[in-house]
């Protein structure tokens, strides 16, 4: 089950609504846009509806893959008054008994070979209730199961009382999952967005008494109410004959007879000339925040004037969100963060939003500067110059998109859910972008500071604040607020900021080239080892040779990119100095790009060449990698090369990086599960800082850091490179960037920079706290064996890891339903040869301790898990991800197991027994496996709520 997201990233959406601006539902009339001619669709006698997109029309779909979605129109805002949750308890329950599958749906579809998350799964939000089939190897008779399994859903599930009590139990434990601090302050901020609406009364999940004690009667009353077929949608992405399952589906659609459906609640919230003011006061809280908003009515219309409206609402929205980031520089001190977004509360109601961060104490600041820049940006507008910018980009876009939005994937599947749901459609994108291009020619600066004027004109407003720890924060009233707009009106302000120009830079070039010779190669691979004349290694793979012995016929973007890690022992675990320096040191390093070089300059440098060079640090390592197109492989070198021998840190990097830290070391409010998670911490490796505090943060000079940064790069490297260049060309690169940098192994040699692993101590510990704000507890067990890495190992632990999920979930959900979400991560270390067992969930407190023990059975029973028929299940599905990982991503598969290789064997043995891995997978070396864990040293985590 999802919330509805109502607070949106302005980026994704300005360019979602760009995409999207033209959708709506109608024929090729009076302007009105008609569906995309692939997808065929139509609606039965009884109102039915049905789109379908036969796959086979998209080159880079998964062959044989149908993504299949059951919509139902209606979710919570449906519910009367007695049903609070009643549309989420419903989506649960249908997956029991039904008349014509009278052990369940569920077990229908596992009979069918299909696993609950991953294959089929449901979620009910406000509007509507959505179920879902990925159905790999599609046949005509495996999809007309699923769709016959969907009209039992639909239509014929029996919601019995004796299910009922036993799915309330799992019901209860999903909302007693979702209780949390962020959950709390989320719910609060949409109940002040939503305010005069139904949705803050209408919690999707209900309430804990709704769901305990709401009796089977109403949610069938729900379900034939709304559980219509004129208020159902099918949707099918699907390799298919479409004329086939166009009468397949009304043989099973169509005899269910159409129903007046029941008055809808109206959705969206009242809208006034009042100014609300709240508060988000929960006690966890960690930011101190004041937002202002607006909202306002925003109605689909699907004529040319609407659609012209749509693109109006987007360029204006750009240009804000892009003057809003100017402003943030000339924020006053102890002010910072200025954002904006906007989104929609209900189907045609629009909220545009502002907010700043504020240190303590200064929430009447932040309100002043939040006004003083609505009010500067209001009154003065956008320019002609920016709008310009803009409006290219527009035409820019809707020309690119002519043809990029053919080829859309299983994007397809997406896009026509998102249509059903929100009453639009999905257009032929050389149509929708015409017309964009032609509407968008109508558009001028005075069209968008007209909007810009409509919005921030806006009389319904809402002014929220936040506070650490959740103290009150009092701003005034609504007449003090206006009193600061109006104030604010009558001064003169300063212009807005105008774009600053970001000179083009270029890579230094490098004079001093080094040297590179052959150490020896392994024809069969494809592989050859070198030595650089700073001491430095370098592994080399040409990936046609195994391409050819594989058969893998590689995707034009593996032909023509390039692969590069750099490893060094640089961890941060170190023995003498500060573990938190050293990752801070490499933060900064990262975020400074090209010492020298402004933010800004980096970013446009890198998106223009393409190039990103990403850093890992772990205890013992540090790495660098990159992947890019062959034209621009040696600018990656050089990216590299410039990391390496100016390892500084800009001065306004360290400046901003260590404000921020200090500020949130300085925060004093602790969250009852940071505490449990500290508890378990120290016993699970000592005394330990989750967080860097005050008193390692003081001593981190510049100067320090940039000290820690020159002894990181002094020490030798070991680089791994697989690309289909040239081998001449591409030693001549690594002579002139890698040779030539300076390893000063004098000053520090791999010695000094001694490190250790981060293992966890031996032994059994229990941490039993009762610390929770919330009604329920949680249970964590951190447990591992010594197991020395190899590949084939690593594999076996991932699918012993899966089956021990499978029967966790079986037995402490399915049976006893004692908890709704089991996570279980078992994996092979290679940096601690260690099989690492991590067990989570939440549950009833009452349950917490019989949970416990019986979790503790099922650890022992893990070899018994290990049978015939699953073993033959894992190894065709490890074939099915081999293959597919090769085809796919051959190239990149090949960087990371020749790393393995040399790095845990010191020479090339995975790559000569990649296909003995399924060797691996055999009853006799699974069962094996499973017996030698036994999982002795552990520390377990119980975590309950306060005694009172």
């Amino acid at each position: 089950m999802f919330f509805r997201r109502i607070w949106f990233n302005a980026t994704h959406v300005a360019l979602l609504f760009l995409l999207s601006v033209l959708s709506s539902i109608g024929n090729a009339q009076d302007g009105v846009l008609g569906w995309d001619k692939r997808v065929v669709h139509g609606t039965l006698d009884n109102g039915f509806r049905y789109y379908l997109f036969d796959s086979r029309q998209e080159k880079d779909t998964p062959k044989g893959l149908t993504l299949a979605n059951l919509v139902v129109l209606s979710g919570a805002i449906d519910e009367e008054k007695d049903q609070l949750g009643v549309a989420h308890m419903v989506e649960h329950m249908v997956f029991h008994e039904s008349d014509d599958l009278p052990n369940g749906v569920r077990k229908a579809f596992t009979d069918m070979g299909f696993k609950q998350g991953r294959d089929f799964n449901a979620m009910t939000n406000s509007e509507n209730t959505r179920y879902m089939v990925n159905l790999k190897n599609s046949t005509p008779e495996r999809l007309n199961s699923v769709l016959d399994i969907y009209q039992q859903i639909a239509f014929h599930a029996q919601i019995k009382a004796s299910s009922l009590d036993k799915e309330r139990l799992i019901i209860q434990e999903e909302w007693r999952g979702k209780l949390s601090h962020r959950s709390r302050i989320n719910d609060e901020k949409k109940a002040l967005l939503r305010v005069g609406s139904l949705y803050p009364e209408r919690p999707v999940i209900g309430t804990q008494a709704s769901i305990k004690h709401t009796p089977a009667d109403k949610l069938q009353a729900f379900y034939k109410d709304w559980y219509a077929p004129n208020n159902m949608a099918l949707v099918l992405f699907s390799p298919m004959d479409v004329k086939a399952l166009e009468a397949k589906i009304k043989r099973t659609f169509g005899d269910e007879p159409a129903r007046v459906l029941p008055r809808r609640h109206p959705k969206d919230p009242e809208l006034d000339d009042q100014l609300k003011i709240g508060q988000l006061n929960d006690a966890g809280s960690k930011v101190n925040r004041v937002a202002f908003l607006y909202r306002f009515k925003s109605e689909l219309s699907h004529t040319d004037e609407g659609r012209r409206d749509g693109l109006i609402d987007y360029m204006t929205r750009n240009l804000l969100t892009q003057q809003i980031r100017r402003q943030r520089g000339v924020l006053p001190e102890h002010v910072r963060a200025l954002s904006s977004t906007k989104g929609a509360v209900s189907p045609n109601v629009a909220i545009l939003g502002f907010s700043v961060n504020v240190d303590e104490g200064f929430h009447a600041a932040g309100l002043q500067s939040l006004i003083q820049e609505l009010v500067r940006i209001n009154s003065q507008g956008f320019s002609q110059s920016d709008f310009d910018e803009v409006y290219e980009k527009v035409i820019e876009t809707a020309k690119r998109n002519k043809t990029a939005a053919k080829s859309r994937g299983t994007i397809w599947s997406v896009k026509m859910v998102e249509a059903v749901t929100s009453d639009k459609i999905v257009h032929d994108p050389e149509e929708s972008n015409n017309r964009i291009l032609r509407l968008v020619e109508s558009i001028s600066l005075a069209d968008v500071n007209a909007r810009l004027g409509q919005w921030l004109s806006s009389s319904d407003r809402i002014l929220y604040t936040q506070a650490v720890g959740g103290k009150d924060i009092n701003l005034g009233t609504m007449k003090d607020v206006d009193g600061i707009f109006n104030r604010m009106k009558e001064r003169h302000l300063a212009p807005l900021e105008i774009e600053q120009k970001v000179i083009e830079r270029q890579l230094p070039k490098v004079a001093k080239t080094g040297s590179i010779a052959l150490i020896n190669r392994d024809e069969t691979l494809g592989v050859s080892h070198w030595s650089l004349s700073n001491g430095d290694k370098l592994t080399l793979l040409d990936p046609r040779i195994l391409a050819e012995k594989y058969d893998v016929v590689s995707s034009d973007e593996s032909k023509h990119s390039s692969y590069f890690s750099a490893m060094s022992s640089a961890g941060y675990h170190v023995v003498k100095g500060s573990t938190w320096a050293e990752q801070i040191a490499v933060q900064m390093s990262q975020a400074t790009g090209v010492y020298g070089w402004t933010a800004e300059e980096f970013q446009k440098w890198r998106t223009e060449q393409k190039v990103l060079l990403s850093s890992k640090q772990k205890a013992q390592s540090l790495a660098y990698r990159g992947a890019v197109d062959n034209g621009v492989f040696e600018n990656l070198l050089n990216l590299y090369h410039v990391n390496q021998t100016l390892p500084n840190i800009n001065a306004d990097v360290y400046d901003r990086v260590m404000m921020s830290m200090k500020r949130n070391a300085g925060i004093s409010v602790e969250r009852p599960i940071e505490v449990f998670s500290k508890h378990l911490a120290v016993a699970r490796f000592g005394d330990t800082d989750l967080a860097p505090t005050l008193s390692i943060l003081e001593p981190l000079s510049l100067e320090a850091l940039e000290a820690l940064r020159q002894k990181q790069v002094a020490l030798p490297v070991q680089y791994f490179i697989v690309s289909r260049l040239p081998e001449d060309e591409v030693t001549r690169l690594v002579s002139r960037y890698l040779a030539s940098i300076p390893r000063d192994t004098a000053a520090y040699s791999e010695s000094d920079y001694e490190t250790t692993p981060v293992l966890q101590r031996e032994g059994q510990l229990t941490v039993d706290v009762s610390l929770n704000t919330e009604p329920k507890a949680e249970y964590r067990l951190y447990a591992y064996d010594s197991v020395e890495w190899t590949p084939e190992a690593a594999l076996q632990l991932t699918y012993l890891g899966e089956r021990l999920e499978t029967k966790l979930k079986q037995r402490l959900r399915s049976e006893v339903q004692g908890v709704y979400s089991v996570r279980v991560d078992l994996e092979l270390n290679k940096d601690t040869d260690r099989a690492e067992l991590k067990i989570q969930y939440s549950s009833s407190p009452a349950r917490l301790d019989d949970l416990a023990r019986m979790t503790e059975m099922v650890l022992l029973e893990l070899s018994s898990m290990v049978t015939e028929e699953w073993t033959n299940d894992v190894y065709e599905a490890f074939i099915d991800v081999e293959k597919s990982r090769l085809n796919n991503a051959f190239d990149a598969t090949l960087v990371h197991r020749i790393e393995l290789s040399e790095v845990y064997f010191g020479d090339t043995s995975y790559l000569h027994n990649m296909e003995k891995l399924t060797s691996a997978l055999t009853l006799n070396k699974l069962k094996l496996m499973a017996e030698r864990l036994t999982f002795k040293d552990r520390v377990t985590g119980l975590y309950r709520p306060i005694v009172e």
